[in-house]
């Protein structure tokens, strides 16, 4: 049995690489997906008991996977006799300059690494970032995937999570977050009954929020001027990611409203220049 484990498939430059060490690399991988599978296994159970939701238990995994393959890695070094430290010494340059290199996509880890432990974004969150809306699909340990409203994939890198200002809307999926939309009528209208007009409006959409009366739909008298009122309608909506929709069928009923009620949308003041008149011009010529 020992001079079959010692048998050499490969020799090089000094080194053997033997049947006992490929031995020895694949039961190492075999363990360390067994316990990977067990460790799936259990964090499965806990979100099946509620002890953690999904986005907080694939987080989890995640840090465990990287830390075993990390350590699988060495191991792998250590059975097959590789010394990483004269590796390490004899390419010190070359790791200094790729290092150098390689600064933002080690920041994008190193984030990577405080967003999953910490928890602050989750999968399944609506986040606002750059100014897109999207639903978080997957977090990895250098990129996040966002599902837009129209259906594309943008990746994130983690770094930006952790230096920028991010707008998470849904750390618990069913809560409400507040939207508005603004509406210019004529400065002639009633603005009390324009006011009625768009609660009334508000409260007859299904997805607006109306449990709670530090909820319920506001409306604002944002700024006036000689030739139109400018209102804001504030809401609340679970439907963060599809509140576009929520958006439109809002603007559609109060439409619809206006036009029953004759009410006049605004129009933005034209500044018209007047012309000097020509006898003027050639006068002021001379």
């Amino acid at each position: 049995m020992d001079s079959f484990l010692q048998y050499k498939l490969l020799e090089w430059a000094g080194y053997q690489l033997t049947v006992g060490k490929l031995a020895g690399v694949t039961l190492l991988f075999l363990v360390m997906w067994l316990v990977l599978a067990g460790v799936r296994r259990v964090l499965d159970s806990g979100m099946k008991r509620g002890r953690w939701d999904q986005g907080r238990g694939h987080s989890m995994f995640l840090i465990v996977q990287y830390i075993a393959w990390l350590l699988a890695a060495m191991g792998t070094m250590k059975v097959l006799g590789i010394d990483i430290s004269v590796l390490l010494a004899g390419s010190a340059a070359v790791l200094v300059g790729i290092t150098l290199s390689l600064q933002q996509i080690f920041r994008d880890i190193a984030s990577g690494v405080f967003i999953l432990f910490e928890g602050t974004i989750e999968i399944g969150d609506v986040l606002l970032v750059d100014g897109v809306v999207g639903r978080v699909t997957e977090i990895n340990l250098r990129t996040t995937k966002l599902r837009t409203t129209d259906g594309m994939i943008v990746i994130v890198p983690n770094n930006k999570f952790i230096i920028e200002k991010v707008n998470n809307w849904s750390h618990q999926e069913q809560s409400a977050s507040r939207f508005s939309i603004n509406i210019v009528v004529s400065n002639t209208c009633d603005e009390k009954h324009i006011s009625q007009l768009l609660l009334d409006c508000a409260l007859a959409h299904d997805d607006v929020y109306k449990a709670s009366e530090l909820r319920m739909p506001a409306v604002r008298l944002v700024d006036f001027n000689k030739t139109d009122l400018q209102f804001e309608l504030q809401f609340w909506t679970p439907r963060k990611f599809e509140v576009d929709m929520v958006r439109s069928d809002l603007r559609f009923a109060i439409r619809e409203r206006f036009r029953q009620e004759g009410v006049s949308v605004g129009e933005p003041a034209v500044v018209v220049k007047a012309e000097i008149p020509k006898e003027k011009k050639e006068d002021e010529a001379t």
